[in-house]
């Protein structure tokens, strides 16, 4: 593998299996018969598919899976704008958070043969990566957003990068959208509601570091709209914990907006957790039938 798709499996791990099963837009091929693996039945399964001698010695209820079941085309929807080169709550570089979730959606389309293409970019407008298959693709998709967000881009604006797929692609899709946390506002919530109509949305936020420590911190908080540092240790107690409480009510907003969407979503602090946040986001879209 190249460079930034190892990077992304050293915390994603090899095994994708079971994810981006079912969701509403997955496309049914003609099914081959050449037998692929089990995987646990879901809601809307052919009964004709249950391998009864296996459940029976699992306990669980298992389905066969064939190599061309179902498939997708999906489309990452990726902020590469400023926001990118801010500290996540790990340490690391936003951008290199992102990054490695780009690298894992696309590990996961490797097994499954599903097309990915990518819509990237910052305020200024969007480049769009069409559709394909493979390993050389999906490290193709990532050199290019890793080379934009490492430059030296505009600021970060992904409802750009929203409005341009609700105007270019008109075929249902699975949007997998990877950004910072938002803000809720008439710009999102139009563009949300255009979406969901169409496609169907996975949205992975990469969190940001504290603007401001904490009372007793040391250390100096980083304004990601700027660049300019925040003494949390000067502002004093009050301050620091009137901005820590308006940080939950925004990130409550946040989710209940996405919730009520049908969008599901998690905020991944750093590399480490991308895995948990994937899987519990293909879990809730599998469902989605």
């Amino acid at each position: 593998m190249g460079t930034h798709l190892d990077r992304a499996k050293a915390h994603f791990g090899r095994d994708t299996s079971g994810m981006l099963e079912g969701g509403r837009y997955a496309l049914i091929h003609t099914r081959s018969l050449e037998f692929d693996d089990l995987r646990p039945y879901v809601r809307g399964d052919d009964v004709r598919d249950i391998d009864w001698k296996a459940t029976a010695r699992s306990g669980h209820t298992l389905v066969k899976r064939f190599v061309t079941e179902k498939h997708h085309k999906i489309v990452v929807v990726a902020d590469a704008g400023r926001n990118a080169a801010a500290p996540a709550p790990s340490g690391e570089p936003k951008g290199e958070v992102a990054a490695n979730l780009i690298g894992a959606m696309g590990l996961i389309t490797m097994r499954r043969s599903d097309e990915i293409g990518m819509v990237f970019g910052d305020v200024r407008g969007c480049r769009e990566i069409r559709l394909r298959r493979g390993e050389t693709h999906v490290e193709y998709l990532l050199h290019r957003f890793v080379e934009h967000a490492s430059g030296r881009p505009a600021a970060s604006d992904v409802v750009t990068q929203l409005e341009w797929v609700s105007r270019h692609h008109r075929h249902p899709r699975l949007l997998f959208v990877v950004s910072d946390e938002p803000d809720v506002d008439d710009r999102l919530t139009d563009v949300v509601g255009r979406l969901t109509g169409r496609h169907d949305v996975l949205w992975a936020m990469v969190a940001d570091a504290p603007a401001v420590g904490g009372a007793g911190d040391e250390s100096d908080g980083y304004d990601v709209r700027d660049g300019a540092f925040v003494i949390g240790r000067d502002l004093g107690p009050r301050v620091i914990e009137a901005y820590q409480k308006a940080e939950r009510e925004r990130r409550q907003r946040l989710s209940a907006f996405l919730t009520a969407n049908g969008i599901p979503h998690a905020v991944v602090r750093g590399s480490a957790s991308i895995r948990t946040a994937l899987s519990a986001m293909t879990e809730v879209h599998a469902r989605a039938r």
